[in-house]
C-alpha cells in the first residue's frame, strides 16, 4: 500500500464529516493530541474547542507521530493546518495539500462553527486566523493549495481536484 496523502485543512471546512463518512479517510483532530482532556471526557470535542485546558506534555510530537502512523493505514489523512504541522511536513519532506477557505467564507465558517457547538471564543480565533493565515500562504510549499469556496466542503474540492475518487473510498 502506498502512503496516504495528507490534507492540512482549515477549521470548519468538513474534515470531520469527511473522516466519518469514509473508512479509508481519517481526521486527526488536533485537540485530541494537544490538550490533556482529563476531566472533560463527557464534553464533545467541538464544545471543548476554545476552552483552555492543560497542554499535553507530549504535544506536538504526539500529533506528528500520529500523522506518520496514519499515513501507513489510510488513503487520506486530514490534519489541522497549524504552523507546526506545516513545518513538520515540510521538514520531513512529506507531500501535502493545503485546504483553505476563500476569503469570502467568514460568515459561512461562523455559521458552521456555531451549528456544531463551538463557542464564541473559538469562532473569533478561527476567523482571525482566516485573515492572518491568508497572508502567510506563500510561506509554505504544499503540493497544491486547494481553495474551498464559501458554499463548498472539503469533499467537494477533493473530488473536483481528482485527489479522491468516491468509488475507491466506499
Amino acid at each position: 500500500m502506498s502512503k496516504g496523502i495528507v490534507v492540512a485543512g482549515f477549521g470548519a471546512i468538513g474534515k470531520t464529516v469527511l473522516g466519518n463518512k469514509y473508512a479509508n479517510i481519517i481526521d486527526l483532530e488536533s485537540s485530541n493530541y494537544k490538550w490533556d482532556n482529563t476531566g472533560f471526557e463527557n464534553i464533545s470535542s467541538e464544545e471543548l474547542k476554545g476552552i483552555v485546558r492543560p497542554i499535553n506534555k507530549d504535544w506536538p510530537a504526539n500529533y506528528h507521530k500520529a500523522i506518520v502512523e496514519a499515513r501507513e493505514k489510510y488513503a487520506v489523512v486530514l490534519t489541522s493546518m497549524h504552523e507546526h504541522v506545516l513545518n513538520f511536513l515540510e521538514q520531513n519532506k512529506i507531500d501535502y495539500y493545503l485546504a483553505f477557505p476563500t476569503m469570502d467564507s467568514a460568515e459561512i465558517i461562523k455559521q458552521r462553527c456555531y451549528a456544531r457547538g463551538n463557542n464564541e471564543n473559538f469562532v473569533n480565533i478561527l476567523i482571525d486566523t482566516l485573515y492572518d493565515f491568508n497572508k502567510k500562504l506563500d510561506d509554505y510549499h504544499p503540493k497544491e493549495i486547494l481553495k474551498v469556496n464559501k458554499n463548498e466542503y472539503l469533499e467537494d474540492v477533493l473530488i473536483k481536484s481528482s485527489i479522491i475518487n468516491k468509488k475507491e473510498l466506499i
